[in-house]
């Protein structure tokens, strides 16, 4: 009797080293990944469409058969925002790119900044293509003043008679993100110019695991863009432009560049 008892506890004991005693040790069970790539993923770069400014510059002016060109691409498409992009043109006044982050990390990680880069010169003067705000002015999340050095993202405030936002404060001072593993956030920056041509990006500060870190948000590898319309007493000055166009049917006809009428 002794013998056989024994022998039964062993048995027992055999067992619980083998099942119970492996997921008391954390052995043989099924953990998720450790995830791969920066602690924060940009899982997505909007450029977000111009709702009623269609007011665009080209650099340089534009030969007949770029003219003709866009006004076939517009009678053919309604995108008409990446006609003219892709055309060479380049927003006026506001820019904006809505940003879609996601958190890659089991750990918590903390967005302390999103920074501006901007490298600026004089604004360009090519072909204007001039359609003025109908309506009120664009919606700004977070604006970047890029005529001010250094360029903060601030709060937006709408002025009634001008067409740029008025920005104030410090937007990432006051708001605080904090990101889990799969969480996701999203961000409207708005760059904004009265005087420059600009070409930009931004840079995402966080800190994960205790160490500050940036993350680079471009337009697919290459600088967004906007410049400012050339103004003369406040008023903008169309014969500051190689050429001027006002919205045909369909697309845009050529205009005299000695005032901005019509």
């Amino acid at each position: 009797m002794i013998t056989a008892v024994t022998t039964i506890a062993v048995g027992v004991a055999t067992g619980l080293g083998t099942s119970a005693g492996q997921k008391f040790l954390g052995l043989g069970e099924n953990k998720p990944p450790a995830p791969i790539g920066p602690p924060i993923k940009i899982t997505k770069v909007t450029l977000v469409p111009r709702d009623t400014d269609q007011t665009w510059v080209f650099p340089d002016p534009l030969s007949e058969q770029a003219l003709d060109k866009i006004n076939g691409e517009y009678a053919a498409f309604k995108d008409h925002d990446e006609i003219l992009r892709s055309s060479g043109a380049v927003e006026t006044g506001v820019s904006t790119v809505e940003v879609e982050v996601e958190g890659n990390r089991a750990k918590d990680v903390r967005i302390t900044d999103i920074a501006v880069v901007p490298r600026c010169q004089a604004p360009l003067r090519g072909a204007l293509f001039y359609f003025p705000p109908q309506g009120e002015t664009e919606t700004v999340q977070i604006g970047y003043n890029l005529d001010r050095s250094p360029s903060i993202g601030q709060y937006p405030k709408k002025a009634e008679t001008d067409p740029h936002p008025q920005l104030t404060g410090n937007y990432f001072a006051d708001q605080k993100y904090i990101l889990k593993l799969a969480e996701q956030a999203t961000f409207r920056l708005s760059a904004v110019t009265r005087g420059q041509y600009c070409e930009y990006h931004f840079d995402l500060k966080y800190i994960a695991d205790g160490k500050p870190n940036s993350l680079l948000i471009n337009n697919n590898g290459k600088d967004f863009r906007v410049s400012a319309l050339i103004e003369k007493d406040r008023t903008l000055d169309c014969s500051a432009y190689g050429q001027r166009y006002s919205p045909g049917d369909p697309g845009w006809k050529s205009m005299d560049t000695s005032s901005c009428a019509g």
